[in-house]
């Protein structure tokens, strides 16, 4: 595996990933970041595809400074997957990417975990389907059957194996037996009712490997290496039936292996008998093996023959029970580009966690430093809800780029929102959302921090073997599972609090990777002076104990926090108690750790007992100094701290504008000190350079607040929107009333012979969902109810999905459709119903016959200038009212998601200084500024302030200040009290039966809940 490193090195050149090797270099990336370092999402094609839908959709991206693309085939795909007109519009994104400068990245699936080729592997080869080992209990011994793979009695912690008896014939008498045996996937909807695949099958992934790059080497190789970088993998596992995993000559691999019988030992998988231990650890030690054998190993050399960067992640978050993929880290390390997904936006720190887990990330950037490899990646955002913001977009992207990420993949950006695709594991990054004209603030942001955190080294001293062959040992539920996970997961966000600067070790690739140099223990392209091994390890491997004894009979330093290992590859061994002996052994409490680690010579950030927020730092070496990144990922508190450093002298590099000024600083003893205030959600980028300076001060400033000549004028800038999430519906001679639009689109669907709604989680193999036809009188009417309190309004609009596809009447009459007046998405439909709405009860109906694949019953919306007020059963129309300060939602505007201006008049007669807009109190995704009718700037992440000076002029000026939503109070989910910061196909699907009274909608409070200040700073 070590000619890997030259491997990528030489792949690295060809993709012209630019690396800096001093500041002067850095530099230049760092003001314009070329496309490589842009965030890039999964692209979702999601539909019937136009060239139309491809063009615009990469338009709209590359106008908001987002420069790549991972063309993401998923659920409500209606093109035939790898057909040829899938390649078709692949060659059409290229084309037009090469005119916008950008990248397309290949997706390996369609949809996910990668594998099955979407059902072309299965279909092509049946051996593929997945297997597993399931266990069961009986008191009669059951005729042997083909699946059975062992029969046994137990007595205590003995284990009588009758297999053999049974397999003879013999008749055993009633007694209570178990038994395991081999289980296979099932076909299933999610993929393409087809099944998932046994990946460790010889022969399962080349086959995979020859559908999917073999495909795209046919078609577009020419771009192999060029617009297309690379090639993503999504969640591949060796759990296809989520029993344990199997295949067929795994018994015989183990004996190879391991020396001894598996079938024999099958019942000390599941119960504590017999050497159980032992027998756990080395099934996932040669599951992992082969993963890497039958699956890692081929698909890496089958990128590096083609050019091709592999990344994409597994599902790392069940650590450290992970049957379905081992050990991450070992899996990493066979990428080109290694990955990871960290899903939602709710912080936690825990063993499970996704955003705040510390720990999945460092064991990314750990494999990364190891490895000399310069690229990660992370699939980040996904399932945050619709609710997601600017600040929270900044503060998931900076812990993730300051713990070791440095390409944001953003999960998803929908070609559609149409159907169950805008439940999809919200939010979305295009051109539907309402704050997208303001994205580029938060892609260019990335693309910069990108930038900076791919220059030079990250170089650490310290390595922190995981224990994960220990907790290969135990299964979940049993408690030393949960202490293996937990203390270990607690030793690292101790580590990071204390600002230690460490990596995370993996025995396989220490396997792999490890030698000894002196007292140094190398992996890869890293040397660590410092061994840690952390509480609960009670086992390591064979080349592990080797490794360590080399390491410490050569002056290296080990320190055990807790127990020593008593194991070897899952057996009881003295040679793992020997290490105990060496000189530099060191045991202490893992309390004790972060002390006992002590601070640098070169660099120390020092933080007072009520320092707050959650501090993260990474340094970067450079030629002639270091980047230094620190992030406070706290979204209520400051972080304040200081560093001592023994560089000169301090830059700091704006990652907001690329601008680079000097940062005060001052000198003592041959080193310098710095503090810093980092706000909530706050980062901080700074060059500590090798060159001296001289000392640069804090900035004296006076600052005053310019009051405004009147009170804020408050405006919507767009109609107002009422969801009509409740319908009537008849099919096929049977009719339902009042019932939540989920329900009626899976009833229309049954009614029309259909099990449920094709396109909703599930994928479609080759055109077998569009070539479905219904009889000529198949189909459904549906009517949705709202009511007019008030005037009718001249500009009232209801806007349909799919609206082509059905007759359209509201109240009787029929309406024409102009696919030119769409609202928020193209799919969907605006109609203007002013002529045939009326004051008190009015009806929309959509008529679809005959039924077809395409029809997909969703909520329909209502726009004007009107306003809302809460009744029994949703909400009725009544006549707009101005808007006050405060929550919109409050105001008679509940699902509305578009900007609300806030206006105010100021004369200012002296230009000195800086002018700043400061919204210290309110909510939304972000707000823009303008003066003077032009545009000025954003406010998106504390300290909520933007620089006007440039914009104003002497006189009287309008400030103006638009709060900007998000599609959470549009789109949802609105019923059952979701929380914010996570939503799943599943939290839009469960509603009451009846409509519910508006007041019992869940929606946000967005809005400027105190007016803006406008503050004048003058001084030095």
């Amino acid at each position: 595996m070590k000619h890997k490193l030259a491997l990528v090195l030489a792949l690295l050149t060809l993709c012209h990933v630019s690396r800096a090797t001093d500041s002067a270099q850095a530099k230049k990336v760092f003001a314009d970041p070329p496309r490589q370092y842009s965030t890039g999402p999964l692209w979702v094609w999601n539909d019937m595809l136009t060239d139309e839908q491809i063009i615009g959709t990469m338009r709209a991206l590359a106008a908001q400074d987002v420069k790549q693309v991972f063309v993401h085939p998923r659920p409500g795909l209606m093109t035939p997957y790898l057909s040829p007109e899938w390649f078709r519009l692949w060659k059409l994104a290229l084309k037009e990417a090469k005119r916008l400068d950008m990248n397309v990245w290949i997706y390996d699936e369609n949809s996910y975990p990668s594998g099955f080729a979407g059902g072309f592997v299965p279909e092509e080869m049946p051996e593929s389907r997945g297997r597993g080992l399931a266990f069961a209990s009986t008191e009669k011994i059951p005729a042997w059957l083909p699946e059975i793979l062992s029969i046994w009695k137990t007595s205590g912690d003995k284990i009588e194996d009758v297999s053999a008896r049974v397999r003879s014939g013999e008749v055993l008498p009633a007694a209570h037996y178990d038994f395991a045996k081999q289980i296979r996937a099932a076909d299933a909807p999610w993929t393409g009712n087809r099944c998932y695949v046994d990946l460790l099958h010889p022969g399962v992934t080349a086959k995979f490997l020859e559908v999917t790059i073999g495909s795209y080497r046919r078609e577009i190789g020419d771009q192999f290496g060029k617009r297309v970088p690379g090639i993503f993998t999504d969640e591949p596992n060796i759990n296809p039936t989520h029993a344990l995993p199997w295949t067929d000559d795994l018994p015989q691999q183990f004996q190879k292996r391991w020396g001894y019988d598996l079938l024999a030992n099958l019942a000390s998988l599941q119960a504590r008998v017999g050497d159980w231990r032992r027998v756990r650890e080395n099934y996932l030690q040669l599951l992992n093996e082969l993963f890497v054998e039958r699956w890692a190993k081929p698909y890496h050399d089958c990128c590096e023959s083609n050019h091709l960067e592999w990344t994409g992640h597994y599902w790392e978050h069940e650590w450290p029970h992970a049957v379905g993929v081992p050990d991450n880290m070992t899996m990493y390390s066979w990428h080109q580009r290694p990955a990871i997904d960290m899903l939602m936006n709710q912080y936690s720190d825990n063993v499970h966690a996704q955003f705040g887990n510390a720990r999945a990330v460092r064991e990314l950037a750990s494999v990364a430093n190891q490895l000399g490899l310069k690229r990660t990646l992370c699939e980040a955002y996904g399932a945050g809800g619709w609710d997601l913001r600017f600040e929270d977009m900044k503060r998931i992207g900076d812990f993730l780029s300051v713990l070791g990420v440095n390409t944001i993949d953003q999960h998803l950006s929908y070609v559609t929102l149409r159907g169950a695709r805008k439940r999809d594991h919200p939010q979305s990054f295009g051109y539907q959302e309402p704050w997208w004209d303001a994205y580029h603030v938060s892609a260019k942001y990335l693309a910069r921090v990108s930038a900076a955190v791919s220059q030079g080294q990250q170089i650490n001293s310290i390595l922190v073997i995981e224990p994960t062959t220990t907790g290969w040992m135990y299964n979940p539920g049993e408690p030393e599972l949960a202490e293996v996970g937990n203390s270990f997961q607690k030793l690292v966000n101790s580590l990071e609090a204390a600002q230690v600067e460490y990596d995370i070790g993996s025995e396989q690739i220490l396997h792999d990777h490890g030698s000894v140099d002196c007292a140094q223990l190398v992996v890869g392209q890293r040397k660590y002076t410092t061994v840690v091994l952390p509480p609960w390890t009670e086992n390591i491997s064979k080349s592990t104990a080797s490794l360590l004894q080399d390491y410490a009979a050569n002056g290296g330093k080990i320190i055990c926090c807790g127990k020593p290992a008593t194991r070897i590859d899952g057996k009881e061994s003295d040679k793992a108690q020997s290490l105990t002996r060496s000189a530099n052994w060191k045991n202490i409490e893992a309390s004790d750790l972060p002390t006992t680690l002590g601070t640098s010579d070169q660099f120390t950030i020092e933080r007072g007992t009520n320092a707050g927020g959650i501090l993260f730092h990474q340094r970067r070496h450079l030629a002639d100094g270091e980047l230094l990144f620190l992030v406070n990922t706290s979204i209520k508190t400051n972080s304040t701290a200081s560093f001592i450093s023994a560089q000169k002298s301090v830059e700091q590099w704006d990652l907001n504008t690329g601008r680079i000024s000097s940062y005060p600083f001052t000198s003592s003893d041959g080193k310098i000190t710095s503090q810093f205030d980092l706000p909530p959600s706050g980062s901080l980028l700074l060059f500590l350079s090798s060159k001296r300076h001289a000392d640069v001060a804090n900035p004296t400033l006076t600052t005053t607040i310019v009051e405004p000549l009147s009170a804020p004028e408050i405006t919507r800038t767009e109609p107002n929107v009422l969801t009509l999430d409740y319908a009537d519906i008849t099919a096929a001679g049977q009719s339902r009333t009042n019932i939540y639009c989920y329900q009626a689109n899976q009833f229309a669907f049954r009614q029309n012979g259909m099990d449920r709604n094709p396109w909703d989680s599930a994928v479609q193999f080759k055109d077998e969902l569009i070539t479905k036809k219904f009889p000529a009188k198949s189909g459904f009417e549906a009517t949705y109810h709202f009511t007019i309190k008030d005037t009718v309004l001249r500009n009232l609009a209801i806007v349909i999905e799919r609206a082509d596809i059905y007759t359209v009447l509201s109240n009787g009459q029929q309406f024409t459709v102009d696919k030119n007046n769409w609202w928020l998405d193209r799919a969907f439909t605006r109609f203007n119903i002013a002529t045939a709405a009326h004051a008190g009860d009015n009806i929309v109906t959509i008529i679809a016959a005959p039924f077809t694949i395409y029809h997909e019953l969703e909520p329909a919306y209502l726009l004007g200038d009107f306003a809302l007020e809460n009744s029994t059963k949703g909400f009725e129309v009544i006549a707009d009212k101005p808007l006050e300060l405060g929550n919109w939602n409050e105001q008679g505007q509940p699902f509305y998601s578009a900007g609300v201006s806030y206006r105010e008049q100021f004369q200012i007669e002296n230009k000195t200084g800086t002018f700043t807009v400061s919204v210290p109190n309110w909510n939304g995704a972000v707000a823009r500024i303008s003066v003077n009718g032009r545009a000025a700037g954003y406010i998106s992440s504390a300290p909520w302030e933007c620089d006007i000076t440039k914009r104003l002029k002497r006189g009287k000026n309008t400030v103006e200040v638009t709060v900007v939503g998000t599609l959470k109070n549009t789109l949802g989910p609105h019923h059952g009290n979701p929380p914010l910061g996570a939503a799943w196909p599943s939290s839009f699907h469960k509603a009451p039966d009846s409509q519910p009274a508006g007041k019992n909608y869940s929606t946000v409070g967005y809005g400027l809940f105190k007016p803006f200040v406008l503050k004048h700073s003058t001084g030095t």
